[in-house]
């Protein structure tokens, strides 16, 4: 179930208007939030998780407005793109580039590396309402074009946007019931089916991978098929992308990755999944080790506490008895 990330009332807006970010500014980014008007302030973001994907429900009986400064991103560099969702209300978003207004069945984009202003404004029920998915910028970088504007409206009450809103409602609304790794798969097909559905509607299209993110690609893809083989090899690899073993050297240089790195974090990541799983504790931890791609378990444990400051072993009976990881 979603649970309550921030609230702000008429009596404790005045401190609470600082606290928007949460318990150790995990949430959101800086900015200065501020009641429109002192009286009736009622406002409540509940929050799910998706993944590394964050969906909150912001409701309001008040109007607010939020401010992100350029002081503001040069003291906060987090950098993501919020995707918001109007369902009652108005949303008015203003910055150097003009004003654009989103109304209920519209959707639009903010992002914290912009300075914006923007003012939530109920509707003539005084409901306001928006869902927003929070989305690491770099996850975007080719799927959206830079040229398209904060705020700038697009319809979602049809075909993608549409569908997207709507799973979008369900990974909030049953984050307990859905399995982190497929709620955020889901979610990246969906920025996918987003991202185009804009492009066709704004006419703002996203630039082509170049043929070294293609390269990157066609490695990366390889490699997480086929990691569990403990004989993987970056000759193996580039044999199979039709590439010299020294082009991928270059092409993953220039992307600031490395092979080994590739491998052996997949390696990591997916066995740090099966010791939480129940459907594998019928494998030992050496098993385990074998299938993620490992030659020996000792190997696996060294580099498994590594990168959790944990053992293989303490690690799944933490998970076993609840204390999770």
């Amino acid at each position: 179930m979603p649970i309550l990330a921030f609230d702000m009332t008429t009596a404790n807006h005045e401190v609470r208007r600082h606290e928007f970010r949460g318990k150790n500014n995990v949430d959101y980014y800086d900015g200065d939030l501020t009641p429109l008007s002192a009286r009736d302030v009622d406002m409540r973001i509940e929050k799910s998780l998706a993944g590394e994907y964050s969906i909150y429900k912001l409701t309001s009986q008040s109007g607010l407005a939020f401010r992100r400064s350029w002081s503001h991103i040069r003291n906060d560099k987090t950098n993501v793109t919020v995707f918001w969702f109007v369902r009652e209300g108005c949303i008015t978003v203003s910055h150097g580039g003009g004003r654009y207004s989103i109304n209920p069945h519209e959707c639009a984009i903010t992002r914290s590396s912009r300075p914006f202003y923007m003012e939530l404004t109920p509707d003539g029920n005084d409901h306001f309402e928006a869902m927003h998915v929070v989305v690491p910028s770099h996850k975007l970088h080719s799927l959206i074009s830079e040229t398209l504007e904060v705020g700038r409206p697009f319809p979602s009450a049809t075909g993608d946007v549409l569908l997207a809103e709507r799973i979008f409602t369900l990974l909030f609304e049953d984050d307990e019931q859905i399995d982190p790794e497929v709620a955020e798969q889901l979610v990246q097909a969906l920025l996918n089916g987003l991202a185009k559905s804009i492009a066709r509607i704004t006419g703002d299209m996203a630039p082509r991978n170049s043929i070294g993110d293609k390269r990157v690609s066609d490695i990366t893809r390889y490699i997480n098929q086929h990691f569990s083989n403990s004989d993987l090899n970056a000759k193996m690899v580039a044999e199979s992308c039709g590439i010299s073993h020294r082009y991928l050297c270059h092409v993953l240089k220039n992307a600031g990755l490395s092979f080994s790195n590739l491998v052996w974090e997949r390696r990591i990541e997916t066995a740090h999944g099966w010791l939480k799983d129940e459907r594998m504790r019928h494998h030992s931890i050496c098993e385990l080790a074998y299938l993620a791609g490992f030659k020996s378990s000792a190997h696996f444990s060294r580099m498994f506490k590594k990168c959790y400051d944990v053992a293989p072993r303490e690690f799944r009976n933490l998970h076993a008895a609840g204390g999770g990881a």
